[in-house]
């Protein structure tokens, strides 16, 4: 029982600090829409966090069965999962050291418009080594959180599995 709402405090750790690096980098997309990768991580945290919090309420109330909160952390592992490999597919061949690497990544220039023979990219032309950087390092600190997720997920879905296959509903049951 400890063990569970312990996997469901990171969890909802782990989806907090992805939705809200998630959003950081949306607000730095100047050109166009967000990357795809970004909104899903967005998205993927906001799950994650929905799915703690559900998960903790079952621990105490009997109405949500076991049964449906391995289902529900298992999409959340899932969706983790999902956006943890699309961020590191994204950031492939990107040194957060090489300015050339970090500004022709999509994920992290802010976008870019091409005018003639010239690119604009969405990141400001002083100090941009130390943004691109920046922005790269968050990025990085996303994908793992994904992936943190997602072993916190699995972890809550686990357990949650076990607890239904020998009959104990965490602090619920503990308390008769």
């Amino acid at each position: 029982m400890i063990g569970n709402l312990i996997a469901r405090a990171f969890q909802l750790l782990c989806g907090a600090v992805v939705l809200g690096l998630s959003i950081s980098a949306i607000k730095w997309q100047y050109f166009g829409a967000a990357p795809a990768t970004t909104s899903y991580s967005a998205f993927a945290g906001a799950f994650g966090v929905l799915a703690a919090l559900i998960g903790i309420a079952a621990s105490f109330v009997e109405a949500i069965p076991e049964i449906i909160m391995v289902g529900v952390d298992g999409l959340a592992a899932v969706l983790l999962l999902a956006g943890g490999l699309a961020f590191a597919i994204g950031l492939k061949g990107v040194t957060c050291n090489n300015d050339e690497s970090t500004a022709e990544s999509s994920l992290l220039n802010g976008g870019s418009i091409t005018s003639g023979t010239d690119t604009l990219y969405g990141f400001p032309t002083t100090n941009y080594h130390a943004v691109l950087s920046g922005r790269c390092r968050t990025a990085e600190a996303d994908s793992a959180f994904l992936f943190l997720g997602f072993l916190a997920s699995l972890a809550a879905a686990v357990l949650c599995f076990l607890a239904s296959r020998r009959g104990g509903r965490g602090v619920k049951s503990s308390a008769v």
